[in-house]
C-alpha cells in the first residue's frame, strides 16, 4: 500500500530546492498560497535572499483572447507562458506609462489616470494639461509618455509626474498633490519622445538626438504662461539619422544610455518593423550639467534592457544566464507616426535585438487576437512579502 505524503510539511531543506527553481516571482506568491509552512518558508526565503529581490523581471501585459479590450493578462519571457488571471484597466486604450508598477492611461477628455491593478489603491488623477495641438480622433495618443519620478504608495507626498504631450511631443512636469502642470518651452523646445529622472535632474530625447535636462523648479502660474527654458546638452537636427523611437535608460552600473531604435517604413508609408537598435552611453560632468561624451555601445555588459512605452529596465544578464540572452533588447510595440492609427494590423512590432551580434529573436509570439488591440507593454508587478 502506497504511502500518502504529506506535502503541508515538507522538510525547509526540500522546500528551499523548489523555491530555488523558482525565479518567476509569481510562482513565489503560489507557493506560498498552499498552506502556512510553505507560506512561512516562502517569507524566510524572501527575507534573506536579496539576490533575487533585487532582480525582478519585467512581464509583458498583453490583451486576453475572447473577452473584452480592458481585460489584459500577464506573459512572462523566463516561462513562456501567460499568467491565467486578468487584470482590469480603466479603458481599452493604450497606456501611455508604466512606472512603479503603475500604469497610466488617458480618456477622452484628456485626462490622464495612474492606475495600479496589483494593489488595492485608489486611482490617481492627474490635473488637466494643456494639449492645445491634439490628434482628435485617437485621444490616447496625445499623452504619448508619463513617468514617476517614485512610487506614490512608499512616497504619497515626494512623488513628480513627468509627461510628453500633443502632436508636438512637448514636455510638462508637476509634484504630488499640485493642481496645475510646469510646462518647458514649447517654441524652441519639442519633438521629444522619452522623458526620465536621473541624479535629481530630469532628462528628455527627441527624435533627432537633441537631449535636454532641467531641474524641478516648479512654476506658480496655474495657467502655464511662466514657461521653464530646460539646458540643451546635445543639439541634434536634420543631419542626424531620424529615430522614430528612442529610450531613455540607467544601466546597471549607475550610467545614463539612450538606445534609438529604427524601424523600416515602406513606400505606403507602413511600419514594417524594427530592423536595428543603437545604445549610446552619455558620459556627464559632476553636476550633470555638460554632456562631455557619447560612446556608442558594442556590448551591455551585464545589462539586458526592456523598452517600449514602459520606463526602460535594466536586469542581470549573469542573474538570468540560463533564461535570458546576453548583449540583448527585448522590446514591444509602441510605434505611431505623425498621423496615428489604432493598431489596423498590429500591435506586431515584439521581438528580442542582439547589439553584439546584430541578430533578431522572439519573446512574446505574436496572436491573432493582438489585432486592433491595444499595444502589449512592459510592467514590474510589486513584490512584497508581509
Amino acid at each position: 500500500m502506497a504511502m500518502k505524503r504529506d506535502w503541508a510539511n515538507l522538510d525547509s531543506l526540500a522546500l528551499n530546492v523548489i523555491l530555488e527553481k523558482l525565479i518567476e516571482p509569481i510562482d513565489h506568491i503560489w507557493f506560498g498560497s498552499v498552506c502556512k509552512n510553505w507560506q512561512s518558508i516562502a517569507n524566510l526565503n524572501h527575507q534573506y535572499n536579496h539576490q533575487f529581490r533585487g532582480n525582478i523581471l519585467p512581464m509583458l501585459m498583453i490583451p486576453i483572447e475572447n473577452t473584452s479590450p480592458e481585460k489584459r493578462s500577464l506573459y512572462s519571457v523566463l516561462a513562456n507562458r501567460v499568467y491565467p488571471f486578468e487584470l482590469t484597466m480603466l479603458y481599452k486604450q493604450r497606456c501611455c506609462g508604466s512606472s512603479y508598477g503603475w500604469l497610466a492611461t488617458i480618456d477622452e477628455e484628456e485626462v490622464i489616470t495612474w492606475v495600479n491593478p496589483f494593489k488595492d489603491v485608489a486611482p490617481i488623477i492627474l490635473p488637466w494639461i494643456n494639449i492645445y495641438n491634439r490628434y482628435k480622433n485617437y485621444p490616447e495618443f496625445n499623452v504619448h509618455k508619463v513617468t514617476l519620478s517614485a512610487d506614490p504608495i512608499s512616497s504619497p507626498n515626494d512623488y513628480v509626474v513627468a509627461a510628453i504631450y500633443t502632436t508636438c511631443g512637448c514636455l510638462a512636469f508637476m509634484k504630488a498633490g499640485q493642481k496645475f502642470w510646469t510646462y518647458i518651452d514649447q517654441t524652441h523646445h519639442r519633438g521629444f519622445i522619452d522623458v526620465t529622472f536621473y541624479k535629481g535632474l530630469v532628462y528628455a530625447v527627441n527624435r533627432r538626438k537633441t537631449i535636454v535636462s532641467f531641474d524641478l523648479c516648479y512654476s506658480s502660474d496655474p495657467k502655464g504662461n511662466n514657461m521653464k527654458t530646460p539646458n540643451v546638452l546635445l543639439q541634434g537636427g536634420n543631419h542626424e539619422t531620424y529615430s522614430p523611437l528612442t529610450y531613455l535608460v540607467k544601466s546597471l552600473e549607475g550610467e545614463l544610455w539612450m538606445v534609438r531604435r529604427f524601424v523600416t517604413i515602406d513606400d505606403q508609408g507602413n511600419n514594417k518593423g524594427t530592423h536595428s537598435l543603437h545604445v549610446f552611453k552619455l558620459e556627464f560632468d559632476d553636476k550633470g550639467e555638460k554632456l562631455l561624451g557619447l560612446t556608442k555601445l558594442d556590448s551591455l555588459g551585464d545589462n539586458i534592457l526592456f523598452v517600449g512605452d514602459n520606463d526602460p529596465v535594466s536586469v542581470s544578464a549573469s542573474y538570468f544566464s540560463k533564461y535570458l540572452q546576453k548583449d540583448s533588447i527585448y522590446y514591444s510595440d509602441n510605434y505611431f507616426d505623425d498621423e496615428p492609427v489604432c493598431y489596423p494590423q498590429g500591435p506586431f512590432d515584439l521581438g528580442i535585438y542582439n547589439v553584439k551580434d546584430e541578430r533578431f529573436g522572439i519573446h512574446c509570439p505574436y496572436k491573432a487576437y493582438f489585432k486592433g488591440k491595444a499595444p502589449p507593454i512592459w510592467v514590474v508587478p510589486p513584490f512584497r512579502w508581509s
